[in-house]
């Protein structure tokens, strides 16, 4: 016996006219006493934004778009509704869940109706399936996809949740739409997606190119600040490319890949920085803050420095020692970082000191050179004496102030003339 056509008017009246669910006849509740909406209207802050992404085929597991419900894994539990008690006995259950994918995405999207004793957590398993068309009795049902209802609409309620019937509940099995809301928040160019103020791309570990023609330039018009990639060390490209600018978080500094190399930009200080450990008669290997090479630590163990390559060695973070130090031994690593070439040095008045293409120091700009002052005695007593040094001794002219240059092996006096004059 086919549906009545009453029934069907009843349910597009509910629906066009008042934008709510059928959980019963017209003898039993009117439109205006249908409390379950059921939006027809299009709204835009219902739209599914991302509804073009939802697969033609129901996934087997829970994704960022479509949220699946199943006894198995790879999805929330099946959905145990609950039953709308304004409605007959056991007519209307209510899975409080909106947003069902329906079947106009595909027909493996249509919900799988269960009955089964309240409260089990494998209803697929240990429950029987509800047929949409019935068992032959005019027990259908139907399923509003939006309001996430299930209403028997036929003359009869299945007998296994019939009237009279108690402790059993409906489950349902299906998909729903959990991605983003909202007109005007996504679109597809190519490969690209824009959505809202984010620009990505579709195929994996691909590049998102700006390309100018002729002379053209990337222009980024901003008074505020460019963001640039922030990843650790061991965050850096597989395979970069030569200009690749990134910030190191590892090491704080902005770094570039000079085509062989990552260099840092704009360091123009040594830094040193310690690291300490203690020995346990057993470790030889120790991981340090930073990347480092052999030659850009000093290590040493209670005090005293230890000999590079043979003592430890370093690789990466990794600090080797050839022997494992002794229990309570106290070590300390200091590393020196890189120094970029220094080609000027500048004061905070702007006065500097540059040193020109061909080495030679310019003080063109600087008010005067102050050379270091000693006496004969200290002058004498002084270390790492090297010829060519120049400085300034206060009794080198028997008694008298004078300049003294190091030839290799004494100090040599320049001795003063007369105050200047220009006549």
């Amino acid at each position: 016996m086919a549906l009545a056509d009453s029934t069907k008017v009843d349910f597009l009246w509910k629906k066009l006219g008042f934008g709510v669910a059928k959980t019963a006849p017209p003898a039993n509740k009117e439109a205006f006493n249908e409390s379950i909406p059921s939006p027809l209207l299009m709204r835009g802050d219902n739209v599914w934004q991302s509804s073009g992404d939802i697969p033609s085929v129901k996934p087997g597991a829970t994704s960022s778009i479509v949220q699946i419900y199943q006894d198995a894994a790879g999805g929330s539990a099946t959905v145990e509704c609950t039953e709308d008690l304004t409605s007959p006995d056991n007519q209307t259950w209510k899975t409080n869940l909106t947003n069902w994918i329906p079947t106009e995405f595909g027909s493996t999207y249509l919900v799988s109706v269960y009955v089964d004793d309240a409260g089990e957590a494998a209803p697929q398993t240990t429950g029987t399936k509800l047929f949409q068309s019935g068992s032959g009795n005019e027990d259908g049902w139907f399923f509003d996809y939006q309001a996430g209802l299930l209403n028997f609409n036929g003359e009869n309620i299945p007998s296994q949740i019939g009237t009279g019937v108690t402790g059993k509940s409906i489950y349902i099995v299906g998909a729903r739409y959990v991605g983003p809301f909202g007109v005007g928040g996504g679109s597809t160019i190519g490969n690209l997606t824009v959505t809202d103020t984010t620009v990505s791309t579709t195929n994996a570990g691909s590049d998102i190119v700006l390309q100018v023609t002729g002379n053209g330039t990337v222009n980024i018009d901003t008074t505020t600040a460019l963001q640039i990639a922030v990843g650790t060390t061991a965050q850096r490209p597989v395979t970069p490319s030569t200009g690749d600018l990134r910030f190191n978080s590892t090491n704080t500094s902005v770094e570039v890949y000079d085509g062989s190399t990552w260099v840092n930009v704009g360091q123009d200080t040594t830094t040193i920085t310690s690291q300490a450990f203690a020995g346990d008669n057993s470790t030889v290997a120790f991981t340090l803050n930073a990347t480092a090479t052999t030659a850009s630590v000093i290590v040493s163990i209670n005090g005293t420095v230890q000999t590079p390559t043979t003592a430890y060695a370093v690789s990466g973070t990794t600090l080797t020692f050839t022997e494992a130090p002794a229990s309570g031994d106290a070590i300390e690593v200091r590393q020196i970082t890189a120094t970029t070439t220094v080609t000027s040095l500048t004061n905070g008045t702007g006065n500097s000191i540059v040193v020109d293409a061909n080495g030679i120091a310019q003080f063109a700009t600087i008010h005067s050179l102050q050379l270091p002052t000693y006496t004969v005695t200290q002058a004498n007593a002084l270390s790492n004496k090297v010829a060519g040094q120049l400085i300034y001794v206060s009794n080198g002219d028997s008694g008298s102030p004078s300049l003294a240059v190091y030839n290799g092996s004494n100090w040599q006096k320049v001795v003063f003339g007369g105050a200047i004059s220009a006549a």
